[in-house]
């Protein structure tokens, strides 16, 4: 949200920041992997749909207190400040609200439906935003604007759940062979998703642990953008991830076309809003956020590196586990996961005292690992999942990208509006003319988006009635 920032300061956005990391990674652990076992389980045994869901949300409720004890434990040991500490506590209950959700889109994903999905999140969001101004206009601070996203994921979950009632009957029963069974396979997705989150979290946390609240809230600004990008490779691969599952099965080959296309695709998007990112974050971050946020800048655009390793990594991840290769991915999660613990020690403290914004040290992590794990997540793909001629199109992507950044740091002082868009301009015309697009693939990406657009209009005319 724009606003927020600019009404509760750098140190409010930090403390939301912090609460939100802290609950992320102890998220992981209440959700317990399940999340992908049910879209996988769902994918291929519809039927199997109310029992799953029902277990799964009475193991996460029961997983939720010990996640609780937990926290309390570390808030104490960590010496934080009683606002802050009332905010983690008060985020808490949200995330286990959060949780069902995520169980919930877990299945509809699982489904195909996930329309129903996007119609949540939108609701979820204008609920949140609406209420969220209301409430800091009429005074109240950073613990009214934890609890609104405890009821923001409650209309998330019960549109999601209503909706799953029509498709499937749910069936909230606890029974203790399938529950066993649920966490002793969803295990070696426990460990891909906990290292996934807790390397994407641990940097806000050692920010403030090693420099202050304010420093976070500098990251925080930056990350938030961030993560606004990632709904890209998000939406895409939340709508690809059954396919590839299911074509792992029944068609190798399409599998392995799937693959390379989605490869291409997640590129030519990619670089545009990455290199983009970098050329104008400074300006981006003061227009959107005030002078008080400048610090945010250089993160965003050291982020705006990582963006186009991160769209790329999303994929092989979700790739490498829909091919049931998991372990392969949870090793390259770990070994990054603990690599991000040092390279925050040393690059925090490093632009900390070079610069006076230690927050330009958790990006700089990022970029390493995110790097290093690309790497490695091409070389365990399977044989022939890419081939010559992705490696021929990214050299083109990234030679148009390149001038496009030229164009754009010309122009950098400049209104924002124009850098944007003589760098989308050059960007395009580039692509076109370098052919970086096939045919083939524009009818496959037409196709798509034809039949995105035919169930949003099905939703949108009939189920809401």
């Amino acid at each position: 949200m724009i606003f927020l920032p600019r009404i509760l300061g750098a140190e409010g956005v930090g403390q939301l920041h912090l609460a939100d990391s802290v609950w992320a990674i102890v998220g992981i652990l209440i959700g317990f992997g399940m999340d992908i076992y049910l879209t996988k389980e769902i994918a291929r045994v519809p039927e199997k749909t109310g029992e799953l869901l029902g277990n799964s949300m009475v193991l996460r409720t029961l997983l939720f207190v010990l996640g609780f004890a937990g926290v309390v434990l570390y808030v104490n040991l960590a010496g934080y400040a009683t606002l802050t500490v009332w905010v983690i506590y008060l985020y808490g209950f949200g995330r286990l609200v959060a949780e069902f959700s995520s169980g919930a889109t877990s299945a509809l994903v699982g489904l195909e439906r996930m329309e129903y999905v996007a119609f949540a999140n939108i609701l979820s969001r204008l609920f949140a935003t609406v209420v969220t101004i209301a409430v800091l206009l009429m005074g109240y601070g950073v613990l009214a604007a934890a609890a609104v996203y405890a009821a923001s994921s409650a209309v998330s979950v019960v549109i999601q759940l209503v909706y799953m009632g029509r498709l499937q009957p749910l069936r909230f029963t606890f029974q203790r062979d399938l529950a066993w069974q649920m966490l002793r396979v969803s295990a070696p997705y426990l460990l891909v998703t906990l290292f996934s989150v807790a390397y994407m979290n641990l940097d806000a946390i050692i920010i403030s642990l090693v420099v202050d609240e304010t420093t976070l809230g500098w990251y925080s600004a930056a990350d938030r953008l961030f993560g606004t990008m990632m709904f890209v490779p998000v939406v895409f691969i939340t709508a690809v991830f059954p396919a590839l599952s299911r074509l792992n099965v029944e068609s190798p080959q399409e599998l392995r076309k799937l693959m390379r296309r989605s490869f291409d695709l997640l590129l030519i998007l990619g670089v545009p809003i990455g290199l983009g990112t970098m050329g104008i974050a400074n300006g981006l971050v003061v227009l959107l956020y005030g002078a008080d946020f400048a610090p945010s800048g250089p993160v965003l655009a050291v982020l705006g590196i990582v963006l186009i390793f991160t769209y790329q990594n999303i994929l092989l991840g979700r790739f490498l586990i829909a091919v049931d290769r998991q372990n392969v991915w949870t090793v390259v999660m770990g070994v990054a996961t603990l690599l991000t613990i040092p390279l925050d020690l040393i690059f925090i403290p490093w632009m900390h005292n070079r610069f006076g914004n230690g927050a330009i040290g958790g990006a700089l992590s990022f970029v390493v690992t995110e790097v290093g794990m690309m790497l490695f997540g091409l070389r365990y793909l399977p044989a022939g999942s890419l081939t010559r001629k992705n490696g021929w199109v990214a050299v083109r992507v990234i030679g148009a990208g390149l001038v496009m950044t030229a164009v754009v740091w010309a122009l950098r002082g400049s209104f924002i509006a124009i850098p944007i868009v003589a760098g989308a301009v050059t960007y395009t015309g580039l692509i076109l003319l370098l052919r970086v697009v096939s045919d083939e693939d524009k009818l496959m990406f037409k196709d798509q988006f034809q039949r995105i657009t035919r169930r949003v209009r099905v939703f949108a005319h009939g189920r809401l009635g």
